[in-house]
């Protein structure tokens, strides 16, 4: 019998049994041995000499930083497959120079992100959040029928198609929908398959019934949106954002928004994240935040851990990875 790859398990012990549940830990035990139950950061750096005949490091949020340090402490060390989305803060010249495979999470997060555009896409169509603001405010049935998009040929703006991007605009399918899509990556005749259209920026806030953001933040993209963009919108349209706060020129917007009690802002993420207490974000009535709840949350989050294990799993039988990061792909990540 070959002998197994020695494998451990290093992450944030308050989210690891979200991610690695029983199920995905019998899978890494079926493919590897652990030399050790799961650690966090701060249990590795007590005792580095656990490292020393790990290959495979089943990773998450909170693991260690793939540093000159920590990867002198492990020298048979092949691959790390991390059950997260960017793994920027994570990452050392040193690991692309050994040569080290490194896998991520990052499509597997992005399904519950589609998912919770296409529902905010949806409700936001049928004027859902106006009419909750309305009927709290008036305290009374009110419903008008007209000025109602709805979604029969309603036109959702998709800002940038990366993996979150992308699989809002697959989810979108099914609905009789356009999509006006800002991207560098999608072509024009591309655009067309998908029954959409690829325009700029400033056409999508101003043609589209709802506009959904999924930029990277990157130096080059940091404001990117700005308060003119926000007042180009159409009568009773909805910005959603679920990509970075940042993205945004957040104090632009809450002016905009104040001076466009007839739009909606549905705002997951914020600049800085969480706001303080008395947030002016709070206090404007067409802004609604959520408290960073498009990612994976509860049982979506094995999808992640289940991401890493199978992707390993195709390591070890020698096939072609599906979520392989390369040091350029550092360049567009978030």
């Amino acid at each position: 019998m070959s002998k197994l790859p020695k494998s451990i398990v290093i992450m944030d012990p308050l989210r690891l049994s979200s991610v690695y549940g029983p199920e995905q830990l019998s899978q890494i035990e079926e493919i590897s041995e652990l030399v050790c139950p799961p650690l966090s950061k701060e249990d590795v750096a007590a005792n580095p000499e656990r490292m020393a005949e790990v290959e495979y490091l089943f990773g998450g949020w909170g693991m260690p930083e793939l540093n000159t340090a920590f990867l002198e402490s492990a020298p048979n060390l092949k691959g790390v497959f991390f059950s997260a989305g960017t793994v920027k803060p994570y990452v050392s010249d040193e690991l692309w120079e050994r040569g080290i495979v490194l896998t991520n999470a990052h499509q597997a997060n992005a399904v519950p992100v589609a998912e919770y555009c296409v529902a905010a896409i949806i409700l936001s169509l049928k004027l859902g959040w106006t009419y909750l603001r309305t009927l709290r405010e008036k305290q009374s049935w009110q419903r008008e029928t007209t000025e109602i998009p709805g979604c029969y040929d309603a036109t959702v703006g998709l800002v940038s198609l990366g993996a979150i991007g992308f699989k809002t605009l697959e989810l979108l399918k099914p609905f009789k929908v356009k999509p006006l899509i800002y991207s560098t990556s999608m072509s024009q005749a591309q655009a067309e398959e998908w029954g959409g259209e690829v325009v700029s920026l400033d056409e999508i806030f101003e043609r589209s019934d709802v506009i959904s953001l999924h930029t990277p933040l990157l130096p080059s993209t940091r404001g990117m949106i700005r308060g003119e963009h926000i007042r180009k919108m159409r009568h009773r349209a909805t910005f959603i954002n679920t990509a970075r706060g940042a993205v945004v020129n957040q104090a632009e917007m809450i002016e905009a928004m104040r001076e466009r009690p007839d739009l909606t802002a549905l705002v997951d993420v914020t600049d800085p994240e969480p706001p303080a207490d008395g947030d002016e974000i709070f206090k404007v009535d067409n802004i609604h935040v959520t408290p960073h709840i498009a990612g994976s949350l509860g049982r979506e989050c094995r999808r992640l851990g289940q991401t890493a294990i199978d992707e390993c799993k195709r390591y070890l039988a020698g096939e072609d990875l599906l979520y392989q990061v390369v040091e350029s792909d550092l360049a567009r990540m978030a």
